[in-house]
């Protein structure tokens, strides 16, 4: 993934083996989907997805796991050659290291962690190079413990440069207050990291759909970037091979 195109990330969130979308992050305000999470995998990835996003909300609100939908959709990755990047859960270094033995060829995403452990986080990322932070901002401001309280560490782009310094590479940005909500992605948000970090950078929350690609590439523009999509693509407001044409096309819609 380079600078100037927007990566498409489709998002398959997880509870209790079927596909699943909260509104705020919220699980009373749950929307389930028939489709099951493997053939959701691969309907992406047949449809040109650069990634796929995968969150264990079982593993994040500490009800259980889906190991086994997770290692079905990492099997669909290795057949078509589709990244992976998983998290929900992955707390503790211990945790992700489990994770990362287990499923070489993908990406943790961590968001407590580097703010909870730093000595362990920093451990981690000397040690494996496929790791991504979340920045799980309410209010400009990143938090923990499954978006329930700050993080303690200032705002977002203060965040970012700290991270940055450290060596991370690779962050996932959400406004959490649109997270689920289809209206629109916070660019002043995404602006405010990339102003000072240059490494990749995933927008999430609030996309729409074709007309977001456009504002969403130039408010990251000078590193590589990349968006996640998830309640528009399991609604049908719009479809990964919509989202690739318009973006190679140049245009919003």
């Amino acid at each position: 993934m380079s600078g100037g195109r927007l990566a498409l990330w489709p998002a398959i969130d997880l509870m209790g083996g079927r596909v699943v979308r909260l509104l705020h992050g919220k699980r009373e305000a749950a929307t389930f989907y028939d489709e099951p999470p493997a053939q959701a995998a691969h309907r992406f990835a047949a449809e040109g997805a650069d990634g796929i996003h995968v969150v264990d909300l079982d593993a994040a609100f500490g009800t259980g796991e889906n190991r086994k939908e997770i290692e079905e959709i990492l099997s669909v990755s290795d057949a078509s050659g589709v990244a992976v990047q998983v998290g929900g859960g992955l707390r503790t270094a211990p945790a992700v290291e489990d994770f990362l033995e287990r499923a070489s060829t993908a990406r943790a995403v961590v968001g407590s962690l580097p703010f909870l452990d730093r000595p362990a986080f920093t451990h981690l990322l000397r040690k494996y190079r496929s790791l991504v932070v979340a920045l799980d901002c309410k209010g400009g401001r990143p938090t923990v413990r499954g978006w329930s309280e700050d993080a303690g560490a200032g705002d977002a782009a203060s965040v970012a440069r700290s991270l940055a310094e450290l060596g991370v590479s690779a962050l996932l940005v959400t406004d959490v207050a649109r997270d689920g909500t289809m209206t629109g992605p916070n660019l002043e948000l995404l602006s405010a990291v990339r102003a000072v970090f240059s490494g990749e950078i995933l927008a999430s929350g609030g996309m729409r759909g074709e007309e977001d690609l456009a504002p969403v590439n130039r408010a990251l523009a000078g590193g590589p970037c990349g968006a996640i999509f998830g309640r528009a693509l399991h609604s049908g407001a719009t479809t990964v091979a919509r989202l690739r044409a318009a973006r190679d096309l140049g245009r919003p819609s």
